[in-house]
């Protein structure tokens, strides 16, 4: 597995576990290794990419019970997707999940 996969799959697996007050992000790495997150509205991946010098950019969305992670880092392209945690869950238990409320 490349390090570009194994980073949207670390990125998913993240995002997945996240509340319901997470949202849709934009992650754009550099070539020195640091990370930007930023609102991926009105971009395109290669757009990021060209505007921040970025060696790989990732857009997290979430869809309903779902989140997706599109990846790309101009020679290789990749989309992910799982079921947020407390949805598994709640399927699997045929019942809504508690949370609570801070």
């Amino acid at each position: 597995m490349t390090p570009f996969l194994r980073k949207a799959e670390e990125i998913l697996e993240i995002a997945a576990t996240g509340g319901n007050h997470v949202t849709d992000a934009a992650i754009v790495l550099d070539r020195q290794g640091g990370f930007r997150m930023l609102d991926p509205s009105g971009w395109s991946l290669p757009g990021l990419a060209a505007e921040w010098g970025a060696a790989a950019v990732y857009r997290i969305e979430h869809r309903g019970d779902s989140v997706r992670v599109e990846g790309w880092d101009g020679a290789s392209r990749c989309l992910l997707q799982k079921t947020r945690s407390a949805a598994r869950l709640r399927n699997l238990l045929g019942t809504p999940v508690l949370q609570a409320i801070s």
